[in-house]
């Protein structure tokens, strides 16, 4: 990890950084004013479960700067594997948002790349209406060729936008494999940030577990009762937490 100032746990062959939501806001506020651009991905128990299990996959989550615990089952593993548990519970979306209001305050452009045709817009404008001195670089769906000139048609559309927040919502592990491949061309951008599913949030399209859920760290059990077929998941992930 580039910043062995800050707290981290190593769980299960991946360092996630140990820190609450002030200390996250006062380290993407330092981060976004570095001189060097910082890689945030947000892994869950599923996704660490299949880094677990492929090299490649482990290797692209070690190219990240940080690596946020975003689910409860990161932080159960981490009492079973880590020399310490994990004492917060950092949510993608949730790192999203900080970074938002931090964009509002210091005029930041944001611009917010994933999800369906419509989905990123939808949740930019959401956002600019939720703060309206937010700073939106731009916008583009996620389904793109990522290998020609489509792909350089959008870096090209990010360098010109001014963008200092990039948003990549392509699920894992596309949208980590297309930071990891294209931020050296994107040099005024200061935080990449891999979110999954928030796109899809923000925009309405999809409802957020509600409150008490996720006081109670399950917010896993709500999208899988939300969403039936993610129960298949489920052995997958029981094996990550209590396996050896």
């Amino acid at each position: 990890m580039a910043f062995p100032d800050h707290s981290t746990v190593r769980v299960r062959g991946l360092d996630y950084l140990d820190a609450d939501l002030p200390h996250l806001t006062s380290l993407l506020h330092e981060r976004l004013n570095a001189p060097s651009p910082t890689v945030i991905f947000t892994p869950n128990a599923k996704i660490a479960g299949d880094a677990l299990r492929d090299a490649s996959l482990h290797a692209l989550l070690e190219k990240a700067d940080l690596l946020l615990p975003d689910g409860a089952g990161i932080l159960l593993t981490s009492r079973r594997h880590a020399d310490r548990p994990l004492a917060h519970r950092l949510p993608g979306i949730e790192a999203g948002e900080i970074a938002l209001q931090l964009a509002a305050k210091g005029q930041h452009p944001v611009y917010f790349l994933g999800g369906k045709p419509g989905v990123a817009e939808r949740a930019a404008k959401a956002w600019q209406e939720r703060l309206p001195p937010l700073p939106i670089a731009g916008t583009n769906h996620g389904y793109f060729d990522t290998q020609g000139p489509e792909n350089e048609s959008i870096l090209q559309k990010i360098r010109e936008s001014g963008a200092q927040i990039l948003f990549v919502c392509r699920g894992f592990p596309a949208q980590e494999r297309w930071i990891v491949k294209n931020k050296s061309a994107l040099p005024a951008v200061r935080l990449f940030m891999g979110l999954g599913g928030s796109f899809d949030v923000w925009s309405g399209n999809v409802r957020r577990a509600p409150a008490l859920f996720r006081a109670i760290h399950a917010e896993w059990l709500w999208r899988m009762l939300a969403e039936p077929r993610r129960f298949v998941q489920f052995p997958a992930l029981i094996g990550y937490v209590f396996g050896r």
